[in-house]
């Protein structure tokens, strides 16, 4: 491993990585990398999440119950909110800056051999997998819960052999590369499943008759939320949720999850499902109804319906598609009736930013139209002007997060209401300016 000097030395890495950058789906490279790695995937079990939305909630829901029952859990999320680090962590704790240098360094090295057979260097996001999956290795975890990135079959994170997989649910995203179908988006989705393993899905409509052929063809074992795990929300606001949670005989009363959100009851069940999935597979006799729910009510899943602000009133939400954009408006019409926003707002150029404006219109008073800085992906703000023409909402524009931000609090006052969404970018720029967090950027 290279040796550690300051942060010049995370930086230097965190600039390599962000040069990397760039969409090329496939397993070659990735397993190439991995295999000069000395496959550390196969050193543990892996829970493998994908779907299109609620995957990482889920994924974080999962790893901390698997932690309350006493195991030594590897978590991978995607993206991170405001810190690199974020996306790497064991037992909860993020991998550390020093962590990072050491184990880029191992993977650049593989990287660098695998280059010379497949002709081209692995992407950032191959990166950050096989650095994830080498960490958890060497932090010897009992098992990995791994959040998929893009679809799934091609997925860098699929180079593993999961022992569980789940699939939250599909609708349409990045259809430029998975299909402009939910159908063939589902396929793609489908492709994490493994022969005979067990899969746990809270899919509906035609991406659920994907999943079933699928899992008919492989003598996968289906766990369907809706038809075999049912749930009932008991109260909802913005201190979280509660609700019962059954399985067949198997009944959870009045658990208490940290997350907001009605919509966050089809993860909850899921991920509860995939906990009790997972202890059959590890052959555990007994599920640990006490760490079940000790770590459903310590999840910390931010920027997801967050209220990071009491006076005035500021709630963060990384609604990042016209599905999550509905769950959001609905979330909040229902915890504060009438309630409306000043509304800090930017959306990727690569999403339905029609339909997601038209949801989070309900709730707002007044847009306050921005760009994030990632990757230059921020939508012009001309394009979602247009949108609120047609709509005959009120909105003007600010040309960063920050100063969108700071003219909402200045136009809220104390005792007003501000949303920041549109993306996991925004809210990763907007958060820091609440709790002084570090911001690596993207």
């Amino acid at each position: 491993m290279g040796a550690w000097t300051d942060d010049a030395d995370y930086i230097r890495v965190l600039k390599e990585l962000y040069e990397l950058r760039g969409i090329k789906l496939g397993l070659d490279v990735v397993r190439g990398v991995l295999n000069e790695l000395g496959s550390p995937e196969h050193d543990y079990p892996v829970i493998l999440v994908g779907g299109t939305n609620g995957k990482g909630s889920t994924t974080t829901m999962i790893s901390s119950i698997l932690r309350e029952e006493g195991l030594r859990v590897g978590t991978f999320t995607k993206p991170h909110l405001c810190r690199f680090t974020e996306r790497i962590a064991v037992d909860g704790k993020e991998i550390t800056r020093r962590e990072v240098v050491e184990t880029y360094e191992e993977v650049k090295e593989a990287g660098e051999k695998v280059s010379k057979r497949a002709g081209r260097f692995p992407t950032f996001f191959e990166c950050c997998v096989s650095m994830a999956y080498k960490y958890f290795s060497m932090k010897r975890v009992d098992v990995a819960v791994v959040e998929v990135g893009m679809g799934g079959r091609l997925d860098a994170t699929n180079a593993c052999d999961p022992v569980l997989s789940v699939i939250t649910n599909v609708s349409l995203e990045h259809m430029k590369h998975l299909g402009d179908t939910v159908e063939k988006i589902a396929f793609e989705k489908s492709g994490i499943i493994r022969r005979g393993r067990p899969v746990v899905s809270a899919c509906s409509g035609p991406a659920l008759r994907v999943i079933e052929e699928r899992c008919s063809e492989l003598g996968s074992e289906l766990t369907l939320v809706s038809r075999d795990v049912k749930h009932r929300v008991l109260k909802s606001d913005l201190t979280g949720i509660t609700l019962d949670v059954e399985l067949g005989k198997t009944s959870f009363k009045n658990l208490n999850v940290s997350l907001r959100g009605k919509y966050q009851a089809d993860n909850i069940s899921a991920a509860v499902a995939s906990c009790l999935k997972f202890s059959e597979i590890m052959s555990k006799p007994d599920f640990d109804e006490a760490a079940l729910r000790r770590g459903l009510a310590k999840v910390i899943w931010p920027g997801r319906l967050e209220p990071i602000s009491k006076s005035p009133l500021v709630i963060l939400d990384c609604a990042k598609d016209p599905m999550a954009a509905e769950a959001l408006a609905s979330s909040i019409e229902e915890i504060l009736p009438g309630a409306r926003f000043k509304t800090v707002v930017s959306i990727s150029s690569d999403k339905e930013y029609d339909k997601i404006l038209r949801s989070v219109a309900r709730i707002t008073e007044e847009f306050i139209l921005t760009r994030h800085g990632v990757m230059g992906r921020a939508l012009p703000i001309e394009s979602m002007a247009d949108v609120l023409k047609s709509l005959n909402a009120k909105y003007c524009s600010e040309p960063t997060v920050r100063e969108a931000v700071g003219r909402a609090l200045s136009c809220a006052g104390p005792g007003g209401r501000i949303l920041v969404t549109g993306s996991v970018f925004t809210v990763g720029e907007a958060r820091p300016i609440w709790t002084g967090e570090p911001y690596d950027g993207f």
